[in-house]
This record gives C-alpha cells, sequence and structure tokens, in this order.
C-alpha cells in the first residue's frame, strides 16, 4: 500500500468510530499528523487500527 492510501485507511477507520463535528475536526488534525509520517510507521500503525 503506498502512503496515501494508509493515511485514508487509518483516518476512516477512526470516522466510523467518531461522528460528532468536533471529532471530525479532530481527526483533521490527526490526518494532518499522519501525512508527517513515514511509509513503515505507518504500516505499524495501520496494522494496530485495523486488527
Amino acid at each position: 500500500m503506498d502512503k496515501d492510501h494508509l493515511i485514508d485507511l487509518i483516518s476512516n477507520s477512526l470516522l466510523t468510530e467518531i461522528k460528532d463535528s468536533e471529532s471530525s475536526r479532530n481527526i483533521s488534525d490527526f490526518k494532518n499528523y499522519l501525512e508527517k509520517l513515514n511509509l513503515e510507521q505507518l504500516r505499524t500503525m495501520s496494522k494496530e487500527f485495523i486488527l
């Protein structure tokens, strides 16, 4: 998987958990954080979120 796909996957998994507007802003902040990580870090994180 490429970096963009992993970021979307992790972010979407959080969005299913959280539905209110303030949390959506937090998701946006979290997505910005994810973009700063390298591919290996994202792969590790995706395994934790998806499992």
